[in-house]
């Protein structure tokens, strides 16, 4: 169960919401003049250029288009670490870090789900927290 407390550092906090069951959901972007999702929100739909965006949540899942395992980045950023693309049923496509001991074992096409973590640490040592992925099956 995702957690954030009043103390923690939150990156983007404005991009998710932890649901009273725990579970983490992206906020997007859904523009109904031309049915059509973004993530973030825009301020105007690209496609129909409309400003009538509305705030939607994304579904809970989505499926591994691809990824990485960074090993060498900047300090504050503890390696290694899986950096991912996944592709949420909407048809909006979404990277951020994976939460697993098992980087190596992802596989594309497999279910994802979203979390929050620590993505990276504060320039005095503390954690910073933001939405991740996880593997739902392996």
């Amino acid at each position: 169960m995702a957690k954030i407390t009043e103390n923690d550092e939150v990156l983007f906090p404005e991009l998710f919401k932890i649901e009273g069951s725990g579970e983490v959901r992206l906020v997007a972007g859904y523009s109904k003049e031309a049915d059509n999702w973004t993530f973030p929100k825009y301020l105007a739909d690209p496609v129909s250029f409309s400003d009538d965006v509305e705030e939607k949540l994304l579904s809970p899942f989505g499926e591994l288009h691809s990824f990485t395992v960074v090993r060498r980045s900047l300090p504050e950023f503890p390696v290694p670490y899986a950096l991912a693309l996944v592709d949420f049923p909407e048809g909006v496509r979404v990277m951020a870090q994976v939460e697993t001991d098992d980087p190596e074992g992802l596989k594309i096409g497999q279910k994802m789900g979203v979390t929050v973590g620590t993505v990276k640490k504060s320039q005095d040592g503390k954690d910073v927290k933001s939405y991740k992925f996880y593997p739902v099956n392996k």
